[in-house]
């Protein structure tokens, strides 16, 4: 895009400007001496972007060759021609069997509909972590379980939901939190009146059963715990034999007995502890969320005539309350909220990505049938039982009449180059004009190239058909236009020196609040020239800014309106 050059008021990197950016940072930092930071209008620093007019180049030919590939997983399920046959413009040439990519294209449907689901999970999570941040500066002790994995590192979600489980137990998730907990129902002789438990082998929540990310189990008040449960975790077998090493284990009782609950108690036990093997059906009591004032067990959960012997000494360390709180200080929660909001990003990333490869897959689908584009004669047909041999073209049709042009296009400009599209070029030899028609934008990219910001572009074959070649020379370069965007570009795009990035955030410090420096995030879009960044959101043209390097730029800094017109500086 073009640029007007009587409306670039900034202290830009540009093309001409090492030097300028050199005298630039030291005009900043020599301000930024002074008590106050100054800042500048957006509507002095925003640049105007005008409607470009893309250029390509190729060579005229007047023989060029259309070389047909099979695409991955594409199949041929028709060939139209043969060798030797003459064939013209729009003549068929082979119709593909599109089965295989029908299906790639609804995987990849469902690959996006999943990362819909799994960003809008992120998103609630985020807004969870949030809740908690207003919460602790409010002084309200609550944490949800997914910020107290005990020792460990948090767990992902995917791997909350299948934990391993001890002694072979099926990975999956526990169906509800456990008011006792079982390591072999088939020797519960005992009836437990009033009993709404889940009569289940125990599955963990979370953790890996070793000391730094033991196995998490959520529990009510008061749980009760089989002898064999306690025998497995210690490592013994049937015989009271330790045949393995012990596993660690957390009990946790939460708000409303729910998974999300608040943390209320917890309770480690560590099966090292344990000398000798317990009886396997007997059962324990613990003080897991009991207050002093509560009953040890409540009388209906006793079995009639039983009294429950406690956990064996050493066995059960109930977590107290000040470790509970202090599990989750300040800085590990801030922490946890940037790694969400990364998380989120990412996801965001792959959305795109799927967006993009659907679009992709459903182009392919619309090459159902491959046409000619020259007017020649088939040179090679493949056979479509073996398929494409050795990276071979499976088709190849070498023109036999007209002119063409034939070059590439960028990455940047491929969307912008389409078949059936009329393009003006001047022929730089002959200096002669000439109309061209785009017959084909392959879709096998070529070695790429450095352009001139150093950025690495991959580039795409094309041709174009002349229909009048008169004055045109064999092999000589040709420069073509595409259409120009008419008119102003409408947006803000800023010189990049005045974005920095941080955590893969950009932003920018903004006059705020009283007067004072802030940092402001932005959504940024296409770079032009190198310099100039398209500002999607985050900043309107009524906002002020400042030059964001210098050991005063910080926030809470006291900021002066200032005006690069009235310093002087062009």
């Amino acid at each position: 895009m073009g640029i007007n050059k009587k409306v670039i008021k900034t202290a830009v990197i540009s093309t001409a400007g090492i030097l300028l950016l050199g005298g630039g940072i030291w005009f900043t930092v020599g301000k930024l001496k002074k008590a106050e930071i100054k800042v500048y209008s957006m509507e002095e620093l925003s640049q105007q972007m005008w409607g470009e007019t893309n250029n390509l180049e190729g060579s005229v030919s007047s023989n060029v060759s259309q070389e047909v590939r099979l695409m991955d997983k594409q199949l041929v399920s028709q060939v139209h021609v043969q060798e030797g046959q003459e064939v013209k413009q729009g003549d068929p040439l082979l119709t593909y069997d599109m089965t295989l990519v029908s299906i790639d294209l609804e995987m990849e449907k469902l690959n996006k509909e999943q990362l819909t689901v799994k960003k809008k999970g992120l998103e609630n999570e985020l807004k969870n972590l949030k809740n908690d941040k207003k919460n602790m500066a409010a002084g309200k002790k609550q944490y949800k379980i997914q910020f107290l994995s005990n020792i460990g590192e948090q767990q992902k979600p995917e791997e909350q939901q299948k934990p391993e489980a001890p002694s072979g137990q099926e990975q999956v998730r526990p169906s509800g939190v456990y008011k006792r907990l079982y390591r072999d129902i088939t020797i519960d002789k005992t009836e437990f009146p009033n009993d709404d438990a889940i009569i289940e082998n125990a599955i963990p929540y979370s953790g890996k059963g070793t000391k730094d990310d033991p196995y998490v189990y959520i529990c009510q008040k008061g749980v009760l715990i089989q002898g064999e449960f306690l025998n497995q975790l210690a490592g013994f077998d049937a015989s009271g034999n330790r045949v393995r090493d012990p596993y660690y284990c957390k009990l946790e009782v939460h708000s409303e007995n729910s998974f999300d609950g608040t943390l209320q108690a917890a309770m480690i036990l560590d099966g090292s502890t344990m000398d000798r093997a317990v009886e396997a059906s007997a059962w324990f009591r613990t003080r897991l969320g009991k207050n002093e004032w509560e009953e040890m067990l409540p009388e209906e959960d006793v079995p009639q005539g039983e009294v429950l012997p406690e956990l064996p000494d050493g066995t059960g360390d109930e977590v107290s309350e000040d470790e509970i709180i202090d599990s989750y200080s300040k800085e590990d929660l801030e922490k946890a909220i940037k790694e969400k909001e990364k998380e989120i990003k990412t996801t965001e990333l792959d959305l795109k990505e799927a967006d993009l490869k659907i679009k992709k897959v459903e182009q392919e689908l619309q090459g159902e049938t491959v046409f000619s584009t020259v007017n020649g004669v088939v040179k090679k047909v493949g056979d479509p039982k073996k398929g494409e041999i050795d990276g071979e073209p499976f088709i190849i049709v070498e023109s036999n009449e007209g002119v063409y042009i034939k070059g590439v296009v960028s990455e940047v400009l491929l969307e912008k180059v389409k078949p059936g599209q009329i393009i003006i070029g001047t022929a730089y030899e002959s200096n002669t004009f000439f109309d061209a028609e785009i017959k084909e934008v392959s879709p096998y990219p070529v070695n790429g190239y450095q352009n001139y910001d150093g950025r690495e572009l991959t580039y795409y074959p094309f041709t174009a058909y002349i229909a009048d070649g008169t004055g045109l020379k064999d092999h000589e370069m040709a420069s073509m236009e595409l259409p120009a965007e008419e008119g102003e570009v409408s947006g803000i795009f800023l010189g990049k020196e005045y974005i920095r990035s941080e955590d893969g955030e950009d932003f920018v410090y903004k006059e705020g609040k009283h007067g004072k420096l802030e940092k402001q995030p932005v959504r940024t879009g296409q770079t032009f020239y190198g310099s100039i960044v398209e500002i999607k959101s985050g900043l309107t043209r009524e906002d002020y800014i400042a030059f964001p390097y210098g050991k005063k730029v910080k926030e809470g800094a006291k900021v002066k309106q200032a005006s690069f017109a009235e310093e002087n500086m062009f």
